[in-house]
């Protein structure tokens, strides 16, 4: 059976890192059996997570930009490994693994998902990007809107490039009310207190700064709470603005945790400030749960969520545009009750995991049975 090495940027806790675990563990092995894991970063929770269930995992611990000689490491790995087909996940593991293709260190079948929309990339990254795009036998994007960009502005082969959404493996779950009282006792939120809940890497594209100055408005006239799940480069920045507002205490940062459903049971609201985006699963697992969103236009945040059927939609990058959709779900129970209701059938209805796993496994074999490039 065909061979598939999985080569990523990082596996941390995060969206593009849950969709790595997700096909390395329930793919059809008769389809493309999973050979092993390259984390280019130093291994994450689902590297541990993959290595517990038996898989093979490779850490390259890059801690800055990689060089040739890291280049050349992988290179070997992917000798070693000898995969018929290589899923490289995020810019970085993507740029490297074309570049081990088309130098010619290692022959192999490439499927490119970045994960995100590059139109906030620099002009040098972009440049790279299209001077080894012809290494990719397929590209999959996440979203119909990065597949829009990659086709119409980066000069990709629109045969070359395919969407798969992202699916949620919660679909259909009810939140459990024993982890709703229970972590919510933990934070420290009163019963009459609606707490506004965000998932996230803690760095400039997810907008937490832009929550975090909401809720302070918010906050003079509403008994509102905030919690903000995830690690990362800003947390510094972010605390430090909880600080100057006076919010400690009112918005709480509690690190990266694992089982994030069982915060998303917490939540009466759940708000993705985003500046841009792939089609993030934090939403997409929020809105599986039946819980009311409110979330910035960006790429492909729209194909998930319709304005004032699914969720409610706001511009990005300003603080006063998500305090007033806010405001009116904090004020409207009723409108919350309705909105998280269609948002779990949108979920139901179109992003289920067993659909994106389908995909992805016609994908590969699409791939594994054409001529390449």
């Amino acid at each position: 059976m065909p061979r598939v090495l999985y080569v990523s940027t990082s596996t941390t806790v995060g969206g593009a890192e849950k969709t790595l675990f997700t096909l390395a563990t329930l793919i059809d092995p008769k389809v493309a059996q999973s050979v092993g894991v390259v984390s280019l970063k130093p291994k994450g929770e689902y590297a541990r997570r993959l290595k517990a269930m038996g898989h093979s995992v490779v850490s390259l611990d890059l801690k800055k930009k990689p060089s040739l000689k890291d280049l050349q490491r992988l290179a070997g790995v992917i000798q070693e490994y000898q995969p018929d087909l290589v899923v490289a996940f995020m810019y970085q593991a993507i740029q490297l693994c074309r570049a081990v293709k088309r130098i010619g260190y290692a022959d192999f079948k490439l499927i490119s998902s970045p994960r995100v929309h590059y139109r906030t990339r620099d002009d040098l990254s972009l440049l790279l990007d299209r001077w080894l795009k012809k290494a990719d036998d397929l590209l999959v994007a996440e979203s119909e809107a990065s597949r829009t960009y990659l086709t119409g502005k980066m000069g990709y082969d629109p045969e070359k490039v395919q969407t798969i959404r992202n699916g949620t493996d919660i679909a259909g779950w009810t939140p459990s009310k024993a982890d709703r009282v229970r972590v919510r006792k933990e934070l420290g939120v009163a019963d009459n207190e609606v707490l506004i809940g965000s998932v996230g890497r803690l760095e400039e594209q997810k907008g937490h700064v832009y929550l975090v100055e909401a809720v302070a408005k918010l906050r003079a006239a509403h008994p509102v709470r905030c919690v903000i799940v995830g690690d990362g480069p800003m947390r510094g920045i972010l605390t430090e603005r909880i600080r100057q507002l006076g919010l400690e205490g009112v918005v709480l940062v509690p690190g990266e945790q694992k089982e994030i459903p069982t915060w998303l049971a917490a939540f009466d609201i759940f708000c993705l400030p985003s500046l841009w985006e792939g089609l993030p699963n934090a939403l997409l697992e929020a809105m599986a749960l039946g819980l009311p969103v409110v979330a910035t236009t960006v790429d492909g945040v729209p194909e998930a969520v319709a304005n004032d059927v699914s969720g409610l939609l706001c511009p990005p990058k300003d603080s006063q545009a998500l305090y007033i959709p806010l405001q009116d779900l904090i004020a409207d129970p009723a409108l919350r009750k309705r909105l998280g209701a269609h948002a779990a059938t949108v979920i139901q209805q179109n992003f289920t995991i067993t659909t994106m796993v389908r995909a992805w496994e016609e994908a590969c074999r699409k791939v594994l049975g054409g001529s390449g490039s």
